[in-house]
Order: structure tokens, then sequence, then C-alpha cells
């Protein structure tokens, strides 16, 4: 950008500012955040230059007391604390205790050397390592989010998980898995607890005393708020206290503290400017090709402006988002106690109050050329396709030719979207959706991959055959199946001609649905059934892991 070019931009910002000041501000924040008597609430900040410009308070932080959020409130910030994860691993190699071109299994006992090749402790902080989420793996093991669940539970998990989800630095892929273990090799390169390393490296020296690392669920924590989601208009506690590990979030803190930090990423207040440069700067994929994610920070673009920072999203009840746009100096910090997943909306609207529109650099959607297919050519996409493995949940859908048109529909023929041909076996899911699905059409195999994400591994969808199965034909899968890996057991058992899979010796259970023939599903994972020569069943796997038959 040229000298003149940026003056005028600053000075449509400057000129943007006043007006909106002249238009009472204040009033228009209220507006965007105000909320009803008892009810959870917000905290937010606006950090212009080296000053708070704007700190406002809203609704409740405890609805049983109808305690007010305050300044002092402190909140749960979700994934927002992986920047913290980042910065530790950093300062280590600082201090020459660590390489983050160091291969991860050098500092994490019992780390699979993979056959697909060995992630670095770079890929792990840049999220392109290809190790597997944790998160449903703990259903698998019987663990629920309300248990308390140690940092060596976790551990344990990914460090039994033996293949990897793509070649390390192929894709992107957002994973906490990556950030558990960081805080491990943080633990291992210091000698320190990753609390007291985080304590006494970065927390007391930039002078955050509002902000801790929640890793003990007995901790009284002064001033702090409760999650809450809510429920046809009802708000419920969903806060949750079991949980004893750390790397991936955990961290409680309150706009103030927030703006220590956000200092100290611009000023080098600890550590060293080229610490926070190498933080801040994109990565890059094995084909050279840019994303958008640093170590523990994401980029973005709003209103012609490159910003970066994180989203903290957590279910059980809080909702933070920080970005920081360097080309003016201003940075946003929101955060709340009721999960809402469509908070970014409000959240970008304070950002426009303060930031308007650069329209020489306004960024424009994709342009994808459709093209018209006869109805012979569309017929042969037909077919019941099923994505074997998801982080989230299973996927399988019906692709099915309506009046010329090609519908995805689920397995019980609602109606999902169209897929619009753009050409070349490529087709956009929905028009008004980005995510391209493809398919190959070989002899052997017909399946598709659908691709939504950018620089992430797309799904593949392969075809497979829906099967009801008979109440005899559900009775060989009945018994007990045991994964020696993790040393645990499960039950299936038919009742009243119901198949259901059962977890922690009964305690609660799942119906099993046909999905295929030997394939059925729970709502986490298909489930494939193995059988021997003999045409026995010897066992299952879901998500990769084996329970034999015992």
């Amino acid at each position: 950008m040229n000298r003149i070019a940026f003056i005028f931009i600053l000075s449509s910002f400057c000129l943007a500012t006043n007006f909106a000041s002249s238009q009472d501000l204040d009033s228009q924040i209220d507006k965007l955040y105000q909320v009803n008597t008892n009810e959870p609430g917000f905290s937010i900040a606006v950090y212009k230059g080296d000053k708070i410009i704007v700190e406002k308070q809203y609704g409740s932080s405890h609805l049983d007391y109808n305690i007010p959020v305050t300044s002092e409130t402190v909140f749960d910030i979700g994934s927002i604390a992986k920047q913290f994860t980042a910065a530790a691993i950093l300062l280590l190699e600082n201090q020459g205790k660590l390489s983050i071109k160091d291969p991860a299994y050098k500092y994490i006992d019992n780390l699979p050397r993979y056959k697909k090749g060995n992630p670095t402790i770079e890929q792990l902080l840049n999220q392109t390592s290809g190790i597997k989420e944790v998160d449903p793996y703990l259903e698998i093991c019987d663990i629920h989010w309300r248990d308390y669940i140690r940092q060596s539970m976790l551990v344990n998990i990914i460090t039994n998980i033996e293949e990897l989800h793509f070649t390390p630095g192929e894709y992107f892929y957002y994973s906490n898995a990556n950030y558990i273990l960081l805080a491990s090799i943080v633990e291992k390169a210091s000698g320190m607890s990753f609390e007291d390393y985080l304590q006494t490296t970065i927390l007391e020296p930039l002078n955050m005393h509002h902000t801790i690392l929640n890793v003990d669920v007995y901790r009284t924590i002064p001033n702090r708020a409760i999650g809450y989601t809510v429920d046809e208009g009802q708000f419920y506690k969903t806060h949750q206290y079991g949980l004893y590990f750390a790397g991936d979030g955990q961290i409680i803190t309150n706009p103030e503290d927030m703006f220590q930090w956000h200092k100290n990423i611009k000023n080098s207040t600890i550590g060293t400017p080229e610490i926070w440069k190498k933080m801040f700067s994109k990565a890059r994929l094995n084909d050279g090709t840019i994303i958008n994610f640093g170590l523990g920070v994401e980029f973005e673009t709003h209103n012609g402006y490159e910003a970066m920072g994180f989203d903290g999203m957590i279910s059980s009840g809080f909702v933070s988002k920080y970005l920081y746009f360097p080309e003016l100096d201003i940075a946003f910090f929101t955060t709340q106690n009721t999960f809402d997943w469509d908070f970014k909306d409000r959240f970008f609207k304070l950002i426009d109050l303060y930031i308007p529109p650069n329209k020489e650099t306004e960024n424009k959607s994709h342009d994808h050329k459709r093209i018209k297919l006869s109805r012979q050519a569309l017929k042969k996409y037909e077919g019941s396709y099923l994505y074997y493995y998801n982080d989230v949940d299973r996927k399988a859908n019906n692709i099915k030719l309506v009046d010329d048109q090609l519908h995805v529909l689920t397995l019980d023929g609602d109606k999902i979207t169209e897929l619009i041909p753009l050409g070349n076996h490529k087709f956009l899911f929905g028009e008004d959706d980005n995510a391209v699905v493809t398919f190959n059409l070989s002899e052997n195999e017909k399946q598709y991959t659908y691709d939504e994400l950018e620089n992430e591994k797309p799904w593949v969808f392969k075809t497979f055959h829906p099967y009801g199965h008979s109440e005899k034909e559900l009775k060989e899968y009945e018994g007990h199946y045991f994964n020696k890996t993790f040393q645990i057991s499960k039950k299936l058992q038919l009742e009243n001609g119901k198949l259901y899979y059962y977890y922690r010796n009964g305690a609660w259970k799942y119906e099993m649905n046909s999905l295929s023939e030997d394939v059925l599903e729970i709502p986490i994972s298909p489930v494939e059934f193995i059988r021997n020569n003999n045409d026995e069943i010897e066992g299952f796997k879901i998500m990769g892991l084996l329970f034999e038959k015992i």
C-alpha cells in the first residue's frame, strides 16, 4: 500500500470513529449486548493503542444468586488458551530447552512412530500434525465429560491411537489433542508443572493477577462466572468441573488481564520480538500452501482488514473471542457465560462500529460456474454413501434424482440439499454453499469427496448397500467384546427385538441401527463387524479400535 492510500484509509477510519462517537457509541454497544434481568451476561473490551477505550459488562455471572457480571468477573475463555500454550513452547525454545523442529516423540513417552511420518512440535502448534482428535474416543473408552478427566488419561488415549489422519504437514486439521500433548511437552522440557510454568513465566511477569489455569476442580476461584446453556427459553447450568487437564483450554480470565496479554503481543513485554513474530506468522503445508493458522492463532479478514486471534467455544456454557487488527492497532475481546453458536454475528457488529469496510481490499465470494447435465448423466451419481469415520458424528446419505435434479437425502428420506453440477464430476453442495462434492466413478468402487474447509482433508464417502437386519441376524452380534489396548469391554445384547450397545458394564446403552450388512451404528460412529473363515463373528471395529469377541 502506498503512503497516500494509507493516509486516505486512516483518515476514513478516524472520521468514521468520530461519527460513531457522535451518534452515541455507548448506546449502540448496549443494544448489542443488553440482557434481561438475571440472565447470563457478557464482559467486553476494545483495545486501541495502549489503552482500553471501552470496557462494559452485562447480565449475571451466577443465576442462583443473581450476581452481576463486573470488571472483576473471570470467564473460561476456551481455546483462546492455546495462545498461552504456544507461547510457553516458544519461550522454552528461546531458553534453549527444545526446538519446535524436534519430533514430538522426543518429549512424549510412548508416542507412536507413525507409518505416515513423525510430527514435529511445530506441526502440533500449527495443527498440521495429523494426530486425531481425542474427544470422540472418550465415549468409546467409557469416559464422560462429567467425569474427573486427568492429563494422563487423555495422553494415554492419544498415544494408543496408532494411525495418523494424514501425513504430517499435508493438511490443516484442528485437534485439541495437539495442545494436550504440547502441555506435556512443556512439563518435560521445563521440569515444572504446566500450571507453574505458565504462572511464573507468563502470568506473573505480565501482571495477569486475575488469570488462572484451572486444573483443580476443588479450587476456589474468586468472581468466577458459571456457564449456562439455554433450552426453550430456560437457562440450565452446564458448567464442567471435572477437567484436570490443560493445554487446549481451562484458562480463566477477564478483559483487563487479556489487555496485558494483548500489550505483550505488541510490545514483547516478555520474551523477544522474534518469538511473537514467529507465533503470528502463517504456517505452510508440505506443498508450500500458506494457511490461515500460525502457532496457536488463526487469521481472518473483516471489512477488508487482516486480523489475528482466536475463538473459544465450550459447550458447557462459555464463548469468547479475541481479534487484533495490526494495521489499525485495534483489538476486540468479548466473553460470555452462555453457549451461543451465533455469537460471531454480534461480535462483528461490535467491530463494525469501529472499523468501516475497506472497499479496495474487500473479499469476494467464490464464483462457481454452473453447467447443465442430462438426466442420463445425473443418474449415474445416484446411490447410498457413508463416511466411515468422523470426529463429531457419523454421516450417511442417499443421493437420488428427483425431477431432473440430484437431491441429497437423509437415510429417512428428508431432503438435505441439492447438488449443483459444475463439471468434471464436481458439484456444489447447495446453491448457497461453498462445499464441493467430487465423484470418483471407477468400476470397482463409487465414492465422492466432500471438500468444505480450505486446506483440510476432504471427507471420503463410499457407497454402501442399505440393509435391514432380522432379529435372528441381530442375535449373532450378541456377546462381550474386549479391546486389549485400553482394557475395556463392551456388551451387545438383544432386547425386545433390538440390539443395544452398553457402556460401563450396563450403566447406559444405545440402540444399534442397521446400516449395511455387518455394519451397524451408534450415535458416535459406524460399527463394522468382522467374521472369521467360518463366517462367525469374531469382533468389531469402531473408529479404528478393534474389539475382539470373548
